[in-house]
């Protein structure tokens, strides 16, 4: 093979790559248009004497009110603080998680604009792990018990879009054992949408999971950056065909 023709075979395989690498690059970067840590946790009721939450020694609290959103069920809302072990806080800023236990459900109270468009991808992506508070026998169980996100349509509660994700036990001292997680779902242009988030198995005694920094975003489409790169690779095939 000549200069030349290596040369165009080592551009072509390039540009191939370049093709595969932007698909992907444009898939995995969204545009965030909604994002929640749970830090807007206020009048909470601290907890957690003497030892704090079991397995973890995390700092607890109960009740109390989440700015943007409405609660129900038993004892809400249930939080850990994932940044500080009892007796906290210390001087590390909190980082409060919700604990989703029995029949506990919070809910968005206003619809998230643009999160509908018709034939749009939209990803969910959170923290999610276990949960328990002083006792240890009210720790979800690791194989059925999980965090419900349900996609609801604004203007009339409609669920759209449920997804479960089951959730492992607590790990250690000062480690929840929190985990990224993602859901996706396209939109159907019916009306902007809002979140509600409850257990996978209600009232069996047990926490369900612990949600943090949940996210929803815009799934860019990989198409312009992979026609830019695909017009490169015909113009490599034009030089290739001269050569």
């Amino acid at each position: 093979m000549n200069t030349r023709k290596q040369t165009t075979t080592f551009l072509t395989l390039a540009a191939v790559g370049l093709v595969l690498t932007l698909a992907v690059a444009g898939s995995a970067q969204a545009a965030p248009i909604f994002s929640e840590d749970f830090n807007g946790i206020t009048g909470l009721n601290l907890n957690g004497s003497p030892v704090g939450q079991v397995t973890t020694t995390h700092d607890l609290g109960y009740g109390g009110n989440l700015a943007g959103w409405s609660k129900s069920g038993a004892g809400t809302i249930h939080a850990v603080d994932t940044a500080n072990t009892w007796p906290g806080p210390t001087n590390n800023p909190q980082n409060w998680g919700v604990m989703i236990w029995q029949d506990n459900v919070i809910t968005q109270s206003a619809g998230i604009a643009g999160s509908n468009d018709t034939g749009t991808q939209y990803s969910i992506d959170f923290l999610g792990g276990g949960a328990v508070y002083e006792n240890a026998g009210q720790v979800n169980n690791g194989t059925t018990d999980g965090l419900k996100i349900e996609v609801m349509r604004a203007s009339d509660s409609a669920v759209l879009h449920t997804f479960n994700h089951v959730t492992a036990q607590p790990i250690g001292v000062g480690n929840l054992g929190l985990v990224a997680m993602n859901s996706t779902y396209t939109g159907d242009g019916s009306g902007d949408i809002l979140f509600r988030v409850g257990p996978v198995n209600a009232n069996q005694g047990r926490f369900q999971g612990t949600i943090d920094d949940l996210a929803l975003s815009v799934v860019p489409e990989p198409a312009t950056m992979s026609l830019l790169a695909l017009g490169g690779l015909a113009v490599l095939r034009r030089r290739r065909r001269r050569a």
